[in-house]
């Protein structure tokens, strides 16, 4: 008894336990085919993971140094220009760039002094990195104690701070 299977085997008599065979046979290299594939092809986590902390780290000091610099420009470019941004204060949480950069802008308070501990940064998922580090801030006279933190996006534009919050101690 044959059969006639289409594509390379058109018109090629083969018995039903032949094609069966052969049909698991090209099963079998096709899923290990793709499996290959898949290993090839897998991301390098931990590159990835490092990639993702370096570049928060930097955007995390530039914004720092934008604050030392009493630069609103600076400090705002660091910021995802999105009704998504969170801030949470004492005061309590506010959402969206527009009311937060029209708020630095309109401020001239900067601290006199900030002293910002080393910064403790979390691989969250791929571009998305959580930071925190301890801060000592002098403000005309005023010396405050807290815990600041960021959480850094990877986007279209480089790494942004999509969430910022600072706690006093």
């Amino acid at each position: 008894m044959g059969c006639s299977h289409g594509s390379a085997l058109s018109g090629v008599a083969v018995s039903g336990t032949r094609l069966a065979s052969l049909t698991h046979w090209r099963f079998g290299v096709a899923m290990g085919m793709i499996l290959v594939s898949a290993a090839c092809n897998r991301p390098n986590l931990e590159a990835m993971r490092a990639q993702d902390l370096t570049g928060a780290a930097a955007v995390l000091e530039s914004n720092l140094g934008a604050i030392h610099q009493r630069d609103a420009e600076t400090y705002l470019a660091h910021y995802v220009d999105s009704p998504d941004l969170a801030v949470a204060t004492a005061e309590g949480i506010r959402r969206g760039y527009l009311l937060f950069a029209e708020a630095r802008r309109a401020s001239a308070d900067w601290p006199d002094t900030l002293i910002a501990g080393d910064p403790t940064l979390v691989w969250i998922a791929p571009g998305v990195v959580w930071a925190a580090f301890e801060y000592i801030a002098v403000l005309e006279g005023d010396t405050t104690r807290g815990i600041s933190e960021r959480v850094f996006v990877r986007t279209r534009q480089g790494w942004k701070i999509a969430v910022t919050g600072s706690m006093e101690r």
